[in-house]
């Protein structure tokens, strides 16, 4: 018996991940790429070595380039490891606010992209609270101070220990920072 060419497991565990992120099953993704439920299944479970031209069409049709069908992830993939207290130093700045954090990890890609920050906002230096609309979804985990966080037409009140997840699409953002400060975890996703 033949053994199996390393590229063709990698493109097939590639489609898989990329077909199942998306979820669509075998036949959507055949009736939009114009190939075959079949041959997607055999080439999902490397029994066959694809064209360019049927790589080509399914990576259309999962709206990714020709490349990332090829990339073999489990050599190729970001990690970030970040130490206590440490962290990369950032400032987000609106007309009226602007406060310090700290950036824990990023990463993008085909299926989305994912941000995860340490934020300390100081009620003496608060100014207008922004306010936040997007795709995707939102997790926050409150770390000291306290605070209250509007998001759709409700209002919640934070304090040390309180999380709260949404989805992002929602408007969303500190009504008004309750004690001398608010310090939180915050992790967003977005659509790719």
């Amino acid at each position: 018996m033949a053994e199996i060419p390393g590229i063709d497991i990698s493109v097939g565990r590639t489609l898989h991940r990329l077909r199942q992120e998306r979820g669509l099953t075998v036949s959507a993704l055949a009736a939009e790429a114009g190939i075959s439920p079949g041959m997607i299944s055999r080439i999902e479970n490397a029994q066959v070595s694809p064209s360019l031209a049927t790589l080509s069409a399914l990576a259309g049709a999962l709206s990714v380039p020709v490349m990332a069908m090829l990339a073999q992830h489990e050599q190729a993939v970001d990690i970030h490891h970040v130490k206590a207290g440490q962290g990369l130093p950032s400032r987000r700045v609106t007309s009226d606010h602007s406060h310090d954090f700290l950036l824990l990890g990023k990463h993008g890609g085909p299926g989305g992209r994912f941000d995860a920050a340490r934020i300390r906002i100081e009620a003496a230096d608060a100014g207008t609270l922004p306010s936040y609309q997007h795709e995707g979804y939102a997790f926050m985990h409150v770390l000291s101070g306290a605070a209250t966080y509007r998001c759709g037409g409700e209002v919640f009140r934070l304090g040390p220990g309180d999380s709260i997840s949404f989805d992002a699409k929602l408007p969303h953002g500190f009504a008004e920072i309750t004690g001398d400060h608010i310090e939180f975890l915050t992790v967003t996703s977005r659509p790719a």
